[in-house]
């Protein structure tokens, strides 16, 4: 049997073929050997059909409107069945891009992927940073159904640098971690949306992750990560002092003052527990 790193360097390796073969070499059929059938692309291109068939069209946009799509791995960890890697993506912009025409511009993006795996196969994967910072650079934006993502993506001007830390909730303040994201989804959310435009804050995430402990990625683009940590920690708003107070109160420490320590997705990630990965934004 083999061991938890075995299986670890196995998915590795997996997620290694993705990029080497598949992404940078155009080499389509590798779909078929390393990804589910049903796989789940949480952050597809407009348009792409769901399993396999979704995952092929999102790299052939891709290539087609930057023919010379280069993706680098900067850095990569697995734990059970999750791998986390923080990567640069690079091209042209020479063809057609989801109908816009070849503007001829350059495009380096870089952002963070998670990847769940289940029987040696790809089965899920969340893109983060990478498609919201490369439409920004070509002057276009996804647009949401509305909610705090939507308005605050529209409110920013310039391409964004992804942030992610991993923060543990404080045993019996599960609860409280709920009701929070329940005050700034609901009452306090134009307070909240006040608060991160003052901050530079693009967007902002929860992702709750249920084991024996649980945890949350907390995920944040902003223009200067540091920059907009430091103004929350010098804020002295009533709004800002509050949530400050309360995320201490659940996770023991300021979420907000590891970005003001100038800490940003390229410069490593802690991924500590092989858990499974729930998706809870910001509006709850």
């Amino acid at each position: 049997m083999p061991t938890d790193d075995s299986a670890a360097e196995r998915n590795k390796k997996i997620i290694r073929r993705v990029f080497d073969e598949f992404v940078n070499k155009g080499v389509f059929s590798v779909v078929d050997e390393i990804y589910r059938e049903d796989m789940i692309d949480h952050q597809p291109l407009p348009g792409a059909p769901e399993g396999r068939p979704g995952v092929k069209y999102t790299i052939a946009g891709l290539r087609t409107g930057f023919p010379d799509l280069h993706v680098t791995i900067e850095d990569m960890s697995a734990h059970a069945d999750y791998v986390v890697i923080h990567n640069t993506w690079r091209g042209t912009h020479l063809g057609d891009f989801l109908g816009m025409a070849p503007t001829g511009r350059p495009m380096e993006s870089r952002g963070v992927v998670v990847w769940r795996l289940a029987d040696g196969l790809i089965a899920e994967r969340w893109g983060i940073g990478v498609e919201s910072n490369m439409l920004a650079q070509l002057g276009m934006r996804r647009l949401h159904r509305g909610g705090r993502t939507g308005r605050l993506e529209a409110a920013a001007g310039s391409v964004a640098a992804p942030v992610v830390n991993i923060l543990t909730i404080a045993p019996g303040k599960a609860d409280r971690w709920r009701e929070l994201q329940a005050e700034l989804a609901g009452p306090r959310l134009a307070e909240y949306e006040a608060s991160r435009r003052r901050a530079g804050i693009v967007r902002e995430s929860f992702w709750l992750q249920h084991d024996s402990a649980e945890c949350v990625v907390h995920y944040l683009e902003a223009r200067n990560p540091a920059t907009a940590g430091r103004r929350l920690l010098g804020s002295q708003t009533p709004f800002d002092s509050w949530l400050r107070a309360a995320a201490h109160e659940i996770y023991g420490t300021d979420p907000w003052a590891l970005l003001a320590d100038g800490g940003t997705a390229a410069a490593g990630h802690a991924w500590t527990l092989p858990v499974e990965l729930v998706p809870v934004d910001a509006r709850g």
